[in-house]
């Protein structure tokens, strides 16, 4: 009974680190302003706000979306959307998204 409880420890650990890697943190751990989902509710992109961190990325023809690094995915879609990466703050990659 030992090794199973081994391994399935070990399970646990190997679960863990591979969440670990695909989870992120919320735009104000980055010190972003995250104002809702975009583009829609669930989806893990978000406006972002202005304060020191993005005013320079601001435009009033574009919307500021952050994306997390690891959703290469949706930053993809943000990019086939007509998105611009405009910069990186923390985890978290900006776009300007033309309104």
């Amino acid at each position: 009974m030992k090794p199973v409880l081994t391994f399935s420890f070990l399970s646990l650990l190997a679960l863990a680190a591979c969440n670990e890697d695909t989870a992120f943190s919320p735009p104000e751990e980055s010190g972003l302003v995250g104002v809702r989902p975009f583009p829609a509710e669930g989806d893990v992109c978000q406006v972002i706000g202005e304060n020191d961190l993005t005013n320079q990325f601001l435009d009033d023809s574009a919307t500021l979306v952050g994306c997390p690094k690891t959703e290469t995915g949706a930053i993809s879609d943000r990019k086939a959307e007509g998105g611009r990466e405009v910069g990186e703050v923390g985890k978290w990659v900006l776009l300007s998204v033309p309104n």
